[in-house]
């Protein structure tokens, strides 16, 4: 990354440290909470997630899983609660702040939630920089802030390759396949280089044909060193990509389960709906 906009992460952090973690432990979610007066929408979850693992969110309908993501996304504050991120450079988990999406990405956590927030009628190197168009370098960029389209169709291409896509960056988004649209949104996380990758139901609008290609899509992005966190209805796609699985029910974090092999979807079905305690 060679743009300014484009400049090295950085975090919201107290010097506070977390008390147990893994070694492995690149987030850690401590007694989280999130109340809406009297409406419990989540209620004291603690979860390590695990650096270069993909972690499935699965529960029914009302279950807090998109309270959950919003809470790491940024898009809600907790009302009690903490998060730890492990340092890169010190290796050390430190506290981290998760009040405003702006929070979250400079932690390194970049969301595509379901909806995709794509624009539909502008071409693929827009919507990968939608927000934060880089200026071309000398008087042009600094004075006429002209945007540097060059960088953005190539940048573009880079960041669609590096999840197995190859997609012409001028062309208009609308006229993409769902499953084409879904790796645009990702590429636009991914240009700011994230430590995590949230994908909010990314199979849910997509063809049979598509959904193989996020599933694919999200193991290339562990290939490529990220954590993936994904949240689905569908638990095949659970047991395809998977490493864990958390259950959440009614608010609460009811199972953390290794997909090894030793869990069904009767088991993962019986979990979610409280018939296995």
């Amino acid at each position: 990354m060679s743009k300014a906009d484009e400049s090295t992460v950085s975090t919201d952090v107290s010097t506070a440290t977390a008390s147990k973690t893994d070694d492995d432990t690149i987030l850690s979610v401590e007694n989280v909470s999130k109340h809406y007066g009297g409406v419990v929408a989540l209620e004291d979850v603690s979860l390590s997630i695990k650096e270069n693992e993909v972690l499935s969110i699965v529960g029914d309908n009302g279950a807090g899983k998109s309270t959950f993501i919003k809470l790491l996304s940024g898009v809600i504050p907790a009302t009690s609660g903490q998060f730890y991120m492990r340092d890169e450079e010190t290796d050390e988990m430190e506290h981290i702040v998760l009040e405003s999406p702006s929070m979250a990405k400079r932690a390194g956590i970049e969301t595509v939630f379901q909806d995709m927030s794509l624009s539909m009628q502008h071409d693929v190197a827009s919507n990968v920089f939608m927000g934060r168009e880089p200026l071309k370098d000398g008087i042009s960029g600094k004075l006429f802030r002209r945007i540097d389209r060059e960088y953005m169709e190539q940048r573009s291409i880079e960041a669609l390759d590096e999840i197995g896509f190859e997609i012409d960056p001028r062309a208009i988004t609308e006229e993409l396949s769902g499953g084409q649209q879904q790796a645009v949104a990702v590429a636009r996380a991914l240009i700011s280089d994230p430590r995590i990758v949230i994908l909010d139901e990314p199979t849910a609008e997509v063809s049979v044909e598509g959904s193989q290609k996020i599933l694919d899509l999200i193991e290339e992005l562990q290939a490529s060193g990220k954590t993936v966190i994904f949240i689905t209805h569908n638990l095949q796609e659970v047991f395809d990509v998977a490493d864990r699985v958390a259950v959440l029910r009614s608010g609460n974090l009811v199972a953390e389960l290794d997909n090894d092999g030793t869990i069904d979807r009767e088991d993962l079905v019986g979990r979610m709906t409280g018939a296995i305690q």
